[in-house]
């Protein structure tokens, strides 16, 4: 879910966009709460603050239905 911010590599967007999806996985599946609203910052004051928002949807039973997902328990 790319928006335009501005000029971009496109591979180092797809490389965010991978590291994203890894570490909202990993977290969650390590038992996170992922949903709700984070604020960045960075300790450069010149860089932006970002404020992400992350919710949690279902997945569509119409897309896959073959799709069943099975969460690990420790």
């Amino acid at each position: 879910m790319a928006t335009d911010s501005g000029p971009s590599d496109p591979d180092v967007t797809a490389a965010f966009e991978r590291d994203l999806e890894a570490l909202v996985t990993t977290a969650f599946g390590r038992g996170a709460v992922i949903d709700g609203v984070w604020d960045v910052s960075s300790p450069v004051s010149a860089a932006p603050a970002w404020t992400v928002t992350i919710e949690r949807r279902e997945p569509d039973p119409d897309s896959d239905p073959a799709f069943e997902p099975e969460f690990l328990e420790d």
